[in-house]
């Protein structure tokens, strides 16, 4: 038996994972106008317009979300784009901010507070609503409302609708 059969060999061919986590996302601007992603650094062309001259590479990005975010914002119209990088920063920083409370309130229980109606009454309808302005999407409803009944803080009324026992 040689080394190469050895059973303690080890490979030097990267694996299919070190690979995709070793690519570079590249953001690259055509002399068009229009921009791009690509994992590779030579033998570009444009996805709109085809040509594989004048491409420049903007940005690089170690993630394929951080490309796709950029390249979104790179082909918004001037006319709209500053309107509405603002109003996602404002989302995202609502987001962060509610992640935030919901993870210093017992699970989210503020939220539900916040949700229920002057009756009393929390309603899932209420709820979703809620978390739909909020911007609070890492967590259901359903999953909210399950962990407060769980818990001993709601008790259901009907198919639909909650009171608070405490």
């Amino acid at each position: 038996m040689n080394y190469c059969e050895s059973s303690h060999q080890k490979t030097l061919e990267p694996s299919h994972y070190e690979i995709i986590m070793s690519m570079r996302y590249n953001l690259i601007k055509c002399s068009c106008g229009f921009s791009f992603g690509s994992t590779k650094s030579k033998e570009n062309y444009c996805t709109k317009c085809g040509s594989t001259r004048n491409l420049v590479i903007v940005e690089k990005f170690e993630n394929p979300e951080e490309l796709a975010r950029a390249i979104s914002f790179a082909n918004l119209p001037d006319e709209i784009s500053e309107e509405l990088i603002l109003k996602i920063k404002e989302k995202e920083s609502k987001i962060k901010t509610n992640k935030i409370n919901n993870n210093n309130d017992l699970g989210g229980l503020s939220v539900l507070k916040k949700a229920t109606d002057k009756q009393g009454n929390l309603t899932k309808s209420s709820l979703d609503k809620f978390l739909s302005e909020e911007g609070s999407i890492e967590s259901s409803s359903e999953y909210l409302i399950g962990q407060a009944e769980v818990q001993g803080f709601l008790i259901r009324v009907n198919e639909n609708t909650w009171n608070w026992l405490s």
